[in-house]
């Protein structure tokens, strides 16, 4: 039924370990799409996870995004991780999404690997993207950002309602990357919009390049940057400045029973190390003390706040559809991953439908309660 066999061939795994996932449920099948397609969600040896494996006229596999590691110490990460010349390109903040064709058809999937049917109706949209995978049996990975969408928000100028931004573009099967230049060249041939390069500098100078970059990036908002080997052939770094971290830390501590702790405290350790690394006087220390120490308070204090009057509290997303069943297509795709959303209000714009989710985090919410209630804690 789940042509386990050809799913085995196709990713070079022994079929036991493929149907052994399956019972386990880290490899998961879904019939919410056509066609339909399993979504790995553990790595399984090799394969990474959020690979997904569509079961249509023939098995295609598109593999997970490589997860890329953090630079803590800047200096150090540089000098033993890369051979010689460092691309620095931006970090966009927004959401992961790989887009390509199968049987003709664009699809869409989210970091985790399952397809997001509202991405997936917005970049269908865009002909210069469906030319490109008309044409190249290729796999876009980039950034979707902008205000109207189910998942992260960020206002970017250029793109302040929904934009997507390629930064890899990867074969399918064997998620081999293309080089910076062959990258780049084959998007300004198609005029797709990409994640700024900054520069490829060399060891020696890019530290220095980067924490220049950095500040810029720091004074206008935006969230930060990979550092790349020109020919992809090393694993990029990624690397942001102490306003993402303390953003991250802001957002997160308006929910602090719904995000696990490792996510507050990697978040604080940038900070000492980069502290460090910048050599910063006391001054300077004092100031960044009072940043994070705000980030943590003012939203969990806010949070405890309204939950003692009465209110649920909510993350709260805009998405812009073209009809109420996109809407309903969306609520029921999101329910299904698991998370608690009400449809809020909906307004009618010309020919479109702006409408307002609001996820609600039950962990915080019933846990502030039952503290305000019990004034105690197991914990």
């Amino acid at each position: 039924m789940y042509k386990i066999k050809e799913i085995a061939e196709a990713l070079d795994i022994e079929p036991w370990r493929i149907r052994g996932a399956i019972e386990r449920g880290t490899i998961k099948f879904r019939d919410d799409f056509s066609p339909p397609y399993f979504v790995f969600t553990r790595a399984l040896g090799k394969i990474e996870a959020g690979t997904a494996i569509f079961l249509g006229e023939k098995i295609e596999v598109i593999r997970g995004f490589p997860k890329i590691k953090r630079a803590f110490f800047l200096s150090n990460a540089v000098k033993n991780h890369f051979e010689d010349k460092v691309a620095v390109e931006e970090k966009m903040n927004g959401y992961n999404v790989r887009v390509f064709s199968i049987e003709k058809k664009l699809i869409a999937i989210t970091r985790g690997g399952y397809v997001c049917p509202y991405t997936t109706n917005k970049i269908r949209k865009n002909k210069k993207i469906s030319r490109f995978l008309k044409e190249n049996n290729k796999v876009l990975c980039g950034e979707v950002v902008g205000l109207e969408n189910p998942y992260a928000i960020h206002c970017y100028e250029e793109a302040p309602k929904f934009g997507y931004f390629v930064f890899d573009i990867r074969e399918k099967g064997s998620n081999m990357p293309m080089s910076i230049k062959e990258k780049n060249s084959l998007l300004e041939e198609y005029v797709i919009e990409k994640v700024r390069l900054f520069g490829i500098y060399s060891k020696e100078e890019v530290v220095e390049k980067t924490f220049e970059i950095l500040k810029k990036l720091e004074e206008e908002n935006r969230e930060g940057v990979v550092l790349k080997d020109p020919e992809m052939k090393l694993e990029p770094l990624k690397y942001t400045p102490s306003k993402t971290n303390t953003s991250d830390l802001r957002h997160a501590f308006r929910f602090p029973f719904d995000f696990g702790r490792d996510f507050f405290f990697s978040r604080i350790i940038r900070e000492g190390f980069q502290a460090v690394e910048l050599e910063e006087d006391e001054e300077e220390l004092k100031e960044r003390a009072k940043r994070i120490g705000e980030s943590i308070l003012f939203p969990m204090v806010e949070t405890i706040r309204r939950v003692r009057n009465k209110e649920v509290v909510t993350d709260d997303y805009q998405i812009r559809v073209e009809s109420m069943e996109e809407i309903k297509t969306l609520m029921r795709y999101l329910q299904r991953q698991g998370v608690t959303c009400i449809l809020g209000d909906v307004m009618q714009e010309n020919k479109t439908f702006v409408a307002t989710l609001k996820r609600i985090r039950p962990n915080s919410n019933d846990k502030i309660k039952s503290i305000l209630e019990k004034g105690v804690t197991s914990e």
